[in-house]
């Protein structure tokens, strides 16, 4: 899939939220790789997310759906 191919989704995120993501971008370059854009990281949590075949039927908020994700990587890795 080319670029070409891509949408532009805005997202709004808290502040804490914002300085995590930005330090994972800098930590990627600084521990010998490449400082990695805020969408590369956003697609790769999605990527995961995909994988992981998370149950998000009946899912009413934010924590809940992280509360999921981290129990389909919980039964992943039993597999």
């Amino acid at each position: 899939m080319g670029k070409e191919d891509y949408l532009r989704v805005p997202i709004t995120m808290p502040e804490d939220m914002f300085t995590y993501l930005e330090s994972v971008s800098i930590k990627s370059k600084v521990s010998g790789g490449r400082k990695l854009a805020n969408t590369v990281i956003v697609r790769a949590c999605i990527m995961a997310m995909m994988d992981l075949d998370v149950d998000v039927n009946g899912v009413k908020d934010e924590v809940e759906l992280k509360d999921r994700i981290i129990k389909a990587q919980i039964n992943h890795k039993k597999k």
